[in-house]
């Protein structure tokens, strides 16, 4: 089964999905180990990775590398990635992510020089430029399961009318899901649903935001059905950042990390995520193999 039929599969199966961002390959263990069963790649996280904010600094090898170094641990669920506006070339973004191994990317309608999608200062391009390029990443898909989630982030731009207009042609252009970034009234999702032409909707739980944090059940039952994935993108990025910035400053005052070890992962623990007496075992077998 390909990756893209397995995130459609569960999307079905079980809404709805709970998807949670991740930083690298132990994140995704980690994920997976704790019941997760689908993970994303932030284009803000990955940006954030490099000291940058996310306004469209980043390229589409730098997405290709954190898809690597996910699903290069071999985790097993499938990854939803974000490819901000597609990059310089949209077909080329579609068939390196497909080959790379990802299950989904969502494409939004920001102009280039995007901004966050809850802070000020978003602009997005027309609705037919929007389409145009949905329509270039559906084109563009060797695997006819892989998913194109589009992303609209016009809401706080356009409001809800023109909004719901886009989604309509989006789909339309062939996206096989939508993303409806900001908003904060959860009954709108059904408008939205309706307008998709029933097609999967995700709803963006991010901290610090536009929206109510809820539960997936939550966001089920009071959208009356109509959202189908709930993302967390950023949730333990930023409880990383927090832990590392007291860590950081606890070992700079104090000097030494004594007193600190019940707040570390252990070191088997964190052996055993990421299979180290299974990659031993394999190496010695290797070794004796070719000796």
């Amino acid at each position: 089964m390909s990756a893209g039929l397995k995130f459609r599969d569960l999307v079905k199966e079980s809404p709805p999905l709970h998807v949670v961002g991740v930083a690298d390959g132990s994140d995704a263990l980690e994920a997976e180990r704790v019941g997760f069963r689908a993970i994303y790649a932030s284009g803000s996280q990955i940006a954030a990775s490099r000291g940058w904010a996310d306004i469209g600094r980043i390229e589409l090898h730098h997405v290709v590398e954190n898809v690597l170094r996910i699903l290069d641990s071999g985790v097993k669920l499938p990854l939803l990635v974000d490819i901000d506006t597609g990059f310089d070339d949209i077909a080329e973004t579609i068939r390196t992510l497909e080959a790379a191994g990802a299950a989904a990317v969502h494409l939004e309608d920001q102009e280039d020089l995007k901004a966050c999608g809850h802070l000020p200062g978003k602009h997005v391009v027309s609705l037919e430029a929007a389409a145009e390029r949905i329509s270039k990443a559906v084109g563009a898909k060797r695997d006819a399961d892989f998913v194109i989630m589009a992303r609209t982030d016009a809401l706080a731009v356009e409001g809800m009318e023109k909004t719901l207009k886009r989604i309509a042609a989006y789909a339309d252009a062939g996206a096989d899901m939508i993303f409806a970034e900001a908003f904060p009234d959860v009954a709108s999702y059904g408008a939205v649903k309706k307008a998709a032409g029933g097609k999967p909707v995700l709803a963006n739980m991010t901290e610090f935001g536009k929206v109510a944090l809820k539960t997936p059940q939550e966001l089920f039952m009071e959208s009356k059905g109509a959202v189908d994935i709930v993302l967390n993108p950023l949730t333990v990025y930023r409880a990383q950042r927090q832990t590392a910035a007291e860590m950081y400053r606890e070992l700079h005052g104090k000097g030494t990390q004594r007193g600190m070890e019940s707040r570390l992962q252990a070191r088997e623990d964190f052996q055993n995520l990421i299979g180290y007496p299974a990659q031993v075992a394999d190496r010695a077998a290797l070794l004796r193999k070719s000796g």
